[in-house]
């Protein structure tokens, strides 16, 4: 799909590439100091004096940190594991009581995924081919149908009084014609973003994937061949790799930090900062060497882009593995989205598992070509040279809840936080696809997360304005046990969950499937009841003076 050329890229869609090399012979790490550093120098000496190994660059970072590179041509440390190397030297800065945290600053890697033998059924270039963006269960229902815009475009298409930004961090852009105009300018009509890999303003796509380029088109790209999921919405682009396809966390760090109006050393002031932030890629420590863990400094960048009010849209993976995530996705604050197909089911490369947040449209070519997701590439490539390709990754699925949360931010009358754009988003969610077979279905022993994205009802529910909104209470909550013959039966009489109390109706021994699942249905009296197949619960709503089914199990509700 992608073309040759691209080393080591970490992005979270299928290709075939090589591993590009890291930088050899040194080790790099990310430092922060409990108090602000006066000294440059003066640290830098005693810094070689405790890991005995010279210091090649000592580059202030964003919030205080500090990038470190150490020459360890003639390390007298551990040889021939650069792990190990590492984390002895990280072991001796850490002893400093100053050290507020030192990591590692990681390597992000492309990871290749089998891609299935797809046939080319003619021209499917147009509107239409763009499922993942009308009826359900697989689709979002940005519209019906092509042209009806009865969907969440009914409501906004993504137009604001102060435009709202979605940030790309990805490998650059390729200025399409379907795109170019939604990408962000400064005040003198040039592209605005900035090359975190370069540290300029270069910002066209040098790997060659466009990989960045498809998932900004699926944001906000506009024409008659394509469109995205607002076409007044606008891109930020921020190139993280370079040429190589390579990049390290202390690039993805700053880029957080620099979207969302934060300051990084070196670079200009970002005049327009994000709402959102998607992020298509995973930071590992090496080829086939995947982390599950998020380290204290991009935790930190992540926290503070939450503060700034940001919603953080990150791919789960593509492993098609139990919660085998990678960085950024494990870290608390980001939405972590999975992928499904043509028919509502599990892509069969989407990771799954209980930490994952929703999932949306990111394309399975089991299904031939048109299963993938329809976006803009470079001018002159792509599908018959079009300028257009079909994509498939938990890549692609992120970029639809990312767009579809600008279109909330846009379509509210309230200021919203972050956290009530993602309640939102996961509360009105619509239903899964259904199947027998456990390694397509996303509701039991492989969970996709709480349900498909569903842009009309997430808009809808924007524009009623309620005061709170949350869904029915989870499984656990319900404190089943086994009742025998893979059945289970709630003891809670009685939920106190986020959005209230809930009453239990009725008993009864039930599968987990029914259980995990709820459907929310509202009488004709008003009262609102959480079915979980014959287990029922009530909502206590005394404390609202009114309240909506939204989604298969939310509730809107006014105070």
């Amino acid at each position: 799909m992608f073309k040759s050329g691209i080393l080591g890229l970490g992005l979270l869609s299928i290709a075939h590439s090589v591993f590009a090399a890291p930088e050899q012979n040194t080790v790099r790490v990310i430092i922060k100091y409990k108090e602000q550093i006066s000294n440059a120098s003066s640290l830098k000496s005693q810094i070689k004096q405790v890991t005995q190994l010279p210091v090649k660059e000592f580059n202030p970072m964003a919030n205080g940190a500090f990038l470190l590179v150490l020459d360890s041509t003639n390390s007298p440390l551990a040889k021939g594991d650069d792990e190990d190397e590492t984390s002895l030297i990280l072991e001796r800065l850490r002893k400093n009581p100053q050290v507020l945290y030192a990591v590692k600053d990681r390597v992000s890697y492309f990871k290749p995924v089998p891609d299935p033998e797809v046939l080319d059924t003619g021209d499917l270039l147009s509107h239409e081919s763009q499922w993942d963006e009308f009826t359900r269960p697989a689709g979002i229902m940005l519209e019906s149908k092509p042209g009806f815009k009865d969907g969440a475009w009914a409501y906004t298409t993504g137009i604001s009084k102060k435009p709202i930004v979605v940030a790309v961090l990805d490998t650059g852009i390729a200025l399409n014609d379907s795109l170019i105009n939604n990408l962000v300018k400064d005040s003198v009509g040039n592209l605005w973003g900035w090359n975190f890999a370069g540290n300029n303003n270069n910002l066209i796509d040098e790997t060659r994937s466009y990989h960045g380029t498809h998932v900004a088109g699926t944001i906000a790209g506009y024409g008659s061949i394509m469109s995205g999921m607002g076409e007044d919405l606008k891109i930020l682009p921020l190139k993280i790799p370079a040429a190589n396809g390579m990049f390290y966390e202390s690039s993805v760090i700053n880029a957080i930090y620099w979207a969302v109006g934060g300051e990084v050393p070196g670079v200009p002031t970002n005049i327009h900062p994000a709402k959102i932030l998607n992020m298509s890629f995973g930071v590992d420590r090496g080829p086939k060497d995947e982390i599950d863990y998020c380290d204290q400094a991009l935790q930190e960048a992540v926290f503070f882009a939450r503060k700034k009010g940001a919603v953080l849209a990150v791919a789960a993976g593509n492993d098609n593995v139990w919660e085998h995530f990678n960085a950024p996705a494990v870290c608390n604050g980001t939405m972590k989205v999975a992928s499904t197909g043509p028919e509502g089911l599990r892509s069969y490369f989407s990771n799954y598992g209980p930490s994952i947040t929703l999932a949306a449209p990111g394309g399975d070519k089991r299904y031939g070509i048109w299963g993938g997701i329809l976006s803009t590439v470079n001018p002159g490539g792509g599908y018959n040279g079009s300028g257009f390709d079909f994509y498939q990754g938990t890549s692609m699925a992120t970029p639809h809840v990312a767009g579809v949360a600008g279109l909330i931010f846009a379509a509210s009358e309230k200021v919203l936080s972050a956290e009530q754009v993602e309640q939102l988003l996961f509360a009105t969610t619509h239903n899964f696809g259904v199947s027998t077979d456990p390694n397509k279905s996303c509701v039991g022993k492989k969970p996709c997360g709480h349900g498909i994205l569903d842009a009309e009802q997430a808009v809808k529910a924007a524009t009623a304005g309620y005061d709170l909104v949350f869904s029915a209470p989870k499984m656990e909550q319900l404190a089943a046990r086994d009742c025998g013959k893979n059945a289970f039966t709630p003891s809670k009489t009685r939920i106190v969950s986020e959005g209230g109390v809930w009453v239990q109706n009725h008993s009864n021994c039930e599968t987990g499937e029914h259980l995990q699942t709820p459907h929310i249905q509202q009488n004709k009296n008003g009262t609102i009841i959480a079915y979980y197949g014959s287990v029922t619960y009530r909502l206590d709503h005394s404390a609202y003076k009114l309240c909506h089914v939204i989604g298969y199990d939310g509730v809107g509700c006014y105070f």
